[in-house]
């Protein structure tokens, strides 16, 4: 059973629910060409899985553009704010986590920090990348930067601050930061606000399973406004500038979100299932099934991707 460990976000969850809480795990980023990247394992369906990146282009066509060197393992996507895309990747190969970064263009990627299992290097519980080449990453409450020398500084985070989750850039080089419910905003000075908070129900109808009630990736478009992706709650919210919050998109049983960006005003989904089978035992009947959905500037929704066995 412990292959499946650290592989995607909806694995995770099933065998150790605390760790996965406190994490963005995988997601779904789009560069700019429009090319679509989203993580899971590779192949769909197989008895081995190293988790991948997977790219859909502009004419549909999806391959397999980044492979865990690992396995079990873990890939988290971000992308900069001129939406460069990174993948960072999350293996136990050292004997215990050992971290990279790659960038990742669709053909040849390039490693921009190589392996290490020294969390004061780099460390990917949430992570973003600036335009100009500075990496952001999380411990617990902390935030550190790291420049493209490798060099480490912490900044400075007011009190208040609960286990961040999630990084993602806004407007003006604004950093965006889920900890846990709420979501804060960093100025490119420092100073941060509240941009809302309470976002997790305490117990939510459509949860997937006990033990999922997490929020996941999350993006902010050119407007200032915040699409994220609630797993737990089969929904996907949208926060305004102001900080009114409501229900963007749902996703009926068995589907869940867990990765979300916004391109040309349209909002791209990433969201898988575990089948019919009970969560517990779904390596015996099911395999794990993704799809990305699109809703366009009108309002309307299409399906993207869909793995050709989805139920």
């Amino acid at each position: 059973m412990k292959k499946f460990l650290y592989i995607l976000p909806l694995l995770i969850l099933l065998f150790n629910p605390q760790t996965a809480s406190a994490h963005p795990w995988g997601g779904l980023v789009i560069d700019q060409q429009g090319n679509i990247y989203f993580t899971f394992i590779c192949p769909f369906v197989d008895d081995d899985h190293y988790a991948c990146v997977w790219q859909i282009d502009n004419q549909q066509n999806l391959k397999q553009v980044l492979e865990s060197s690992h396995s079990p393992s873990d890939i988290i996507l971000s992308r900069s704010p001129d939406r460069l895309i990174y993948g960072a990747e999350r293996n136990n190969a050292a004997g215990g986590y050992q971290a990279r970064l790659w960038k990742i263009n669709g053909r040849d990627n390039e490693l921009i920090i190589k392996p290490t299992t020294d969390e004061e290097l780099f460390f990917i519980q949430a992570y973003a990348v600036a335009e100009d080449g500075k990496v952001y990453f999380a411990r617990e409450n902390r935030l550190f930067q790291r420049n493209e020398s490798g060099q480490v500084l912490e900044i400075e985070l007011p009190p208040g601050i609960d286990r961040i989750d999630d990084l993602a850039w806004g407007l003006n080089n604004k950093l965006y930061i889920l900890d846990r419910e709420s979501i804060k905003v960093m100025e490119e000075g420092g100073s941060v606000s509240v941009l809302a908070t309470g976002l997790k129900e305490d117990d939510p109808e459509n949860i997937p399973f006990s033990g999922a009630n997490i929020l996941f990736d999350f993006t902010v478009d050119r407007t200032g406004n915040v699409y994220l992706a609630y797993y737990g709650n089969r929904r996907v919210l949208k926060v305004t500038p102001e900080g009114e919050v409501s229900v963007f998109l749902e996703s009926e049983a068995p589907w869940s979100p867990h990765g979300v960006d916004v391109f040309n005003g349209e909002v791209y989904v990433l969201e898988s299932t575990f089948g019919t089978s009970k969560w517990w035992e779904f390596w015996e009947e099911d395999v794990v099934i993704p799809r990305v959905r699109k809703v366009d500037i009108d309002g309307n929704v299409t399906t993207v991707f869909e793995y050709e066995g989805a139920p």
